[in-house]
């Protein structure tokens, strides 16, 4: 199985560690193990793993202090933290979460629910990551749009918080699309240097022929497209991503191999969705999954 990401599992009962291993590799992570606070951090700085699952009630320094140390050292306080604790106590739980704790999960474990928390932490982290990047990438180069006329990632940002807002407020739909470019690379690979540029155009032509005024085209990458529909349902954003993908496939082929596209699709209201970045981390996590099934395919958010 490929590896997902590496977990630093801490807890001083071996019995514990052993069985957050195995539900950890199960879901294909790779598992780092320590068996006492201090022994926690020092493998937290220099392994610099993508999630701790961190034991609260600890021998000598406990989850609290750990966590608490964690978030005030440079190197590690971006690393997400679960707590796990035997303990049924709110109390507990929003003072970890008051130190710093990105989640928590209670003994005895659940196998889907701890998978689940874990997976969306490190996926919120690595969105954030590749926020801060995009972001870092604007400051370089200036609050420009993107090649074709369509916004960036700056755009992106304020847009979708904009209409994510207005959509809570007056309790409309809103749906987001995320698309990219089937086999881009290899399309391109063989081509001038401005190939690229040219298949991305066409591709910003078709989506600007199939969506409405009042919807919103942001782009990327060379081959990656972001779709904002507000005051559109499901229903009617499925019927804008089959339009778009019928599009790119009838365009005019200036190669031999066509065009197609996989997409993701996540609409409000929905009970996962609760914020703007819900949008953006649902539509990425489900577009990863439908790239992983082969492309030329469309996933959508479960209701």
């Amino acid at each position: 199985m490929t590896q997902q990401g590496t977990i630093l599992v801490v807890d001083d009962d071996k019995f514990n560690v052993a069985l957050m291993r195995e539900l950890c590799e199960t879901a294909g992570y790779e598992v780092l193990e320590a068996l006492d606070g201090d022994a926690a951090i020092e493998k937290a700085v220099s392994a610099r793993p993508d999630l701790i699952l961190l034991d609260i009630m600890m021998q000598g320094k406990d989850g609290f202090e750990v966590c608490r140390e964690l978030r005030a050292r440079p190197e590690t306080v971006e690393i997400p933290v679960i707590l796990v604790t035997a303990l049924d106590d709110l109390d507990s739980m929003a003072r970890g979460i008051h130190l710093g704790a990105d989640d928590y999960v209670t003994k005895p474990f659940r196998l889907f629910e701890l998978q689940q928390r874990v997976h969306t932490a490190i996926e919120s982290r690595r969105y954030r990551r590749l926020l801060r990047e995009a972001e870092q990438k604007l400051d370089e180069l200036g609050d420009t749009d993107s090649p074709g006329g369509v916004g960036g990632y700056r755009q992106l940002r304020n847009g979708l918080d904009y209409e994510f807002k207005r959509a809570v407020r007056y309790d409309h739909p809103l749906s987001c699309l995320l698309l990219t470019i089937d086999d881009f690379d290899k399309l391109t690979a063989d081509a001038e240097p401005e190939r690229s540029g040219v298949i991305a155009t066409e591709v910003v032509g078709v989506l600007k022929q199939f969506v409405r005024v009042v919807d919103r085209i942001y782009q990327l990458h060379d081959d990656e497209f972001i779709l904002l529909l507000p005051e559109t349902p499901r229903s009617g954003a499925r019927v804008a991503i089959d339009r778009i993908r019928q599009g790119v496939r009838e365009r005019p082929q200036q190669q031999q191999t066509p065009i197609t596209v996989t997409a993701a699709l996540v609409s409000y209201p929905h009970p996962a969705i609760k914020t703007s970045q819900d949008v953006l981390l649902s539509v990425n996590q489900l577009h990863r999954i439908a790239a992983e099934r082969g492309g030329d395919t469309v996933l959508e958010i479960e209701e």
